[in-house]
């Protein structure tokens, strides 16, 4: 509601108001400096915004960063995976918070079609291998909303038509992801959202 972030003299969001059902697929798009990604930085409780406030599942996400987070999944433009584990051990090791089972673990390291690299070194994998592996993570748990950030940038045409007929199977997720190849993320999307100069300019309902 609201949502403002300047960073000194720069007003990167200007009171933006949003609200996205249980469900929903929206693709915010808009040029390199729109706002998309410090928007999407608030909602993950990355970032605190000037002012205006965020709520997930009826709760107030800056003041319940720690139960907010449970039920976010994050892919941005920053791997959160440790160089020095491999992909299986990573998983683990966020599984963890969360209580996961091997199962998880199998779960979506299928989904991603990175099996193959599971005992493999996040620190020795291609930018793609390590989008998908980072994919993998933010899957885990089946959170409630996921928030993929320039999510097919580094991936093979491939390997991101795949990932789009899989987010168009999710039934139960909201999703709210950023890209520069709208062509690919309006084909799982309900909605559109242009962006510019930290405004709402148009929003499309796509199906």
């Amino acid at each position: 509601e609201e949502i403002t972030k300047n960073f000194g003299y720069i007003k990167a969001l200007r009171g933006i108001t949003l609200s996205f059902t249980k469900g929903q697929k929206t693709s915010l798009l808009g040029p390199n400096g729109a706002g998309k990604s410090t928007l999407l930085r608030i909602i993950a409780t990355q970032m605190i915004p000037s002012s205006g406030q965020v709520w997930i599942m009826n709760e107030d996400a800056q003041k319940n960063r720690i139960k907010a987070k449970k039920n976010i999944g994050v892919v941005g433009h920053r791997s959160f995976l440790y160089d020095e584990l491999t992909v299986l051990e990573n998983l683990r090791f966020y599984g963890s918070f969360i209580d996961s089972k091997e199962s998880e673990y199998d779960r979506v390291l299928k989904v991603t079609d990175i099996e193959k690299w599971r005992d493999t070194k996040s620190g020795h994998l291609s930018y793609g291998l390590r989008k998908r592996a980072d994919i993998s993570r933010a899957l885990l748990g089946d959170p409630a909303l996921l928030l993929l950030d320039e999510f097919f940038a580094g991936l093979d045409q491939e390997t991101s038509s795949a990932l789009a007929e899989y987010m168009k199977g999710l039934r139960d997720q909201t999703i709210i992801t950023t890209s520069h190849t709208p062509e690919l993320i309006n084909s799982f999307c309900d909605r559109s959202i242009l962006i510019r100069g930290g405004l709402i300019e148009k929003e499309v309902q796509l199906r």
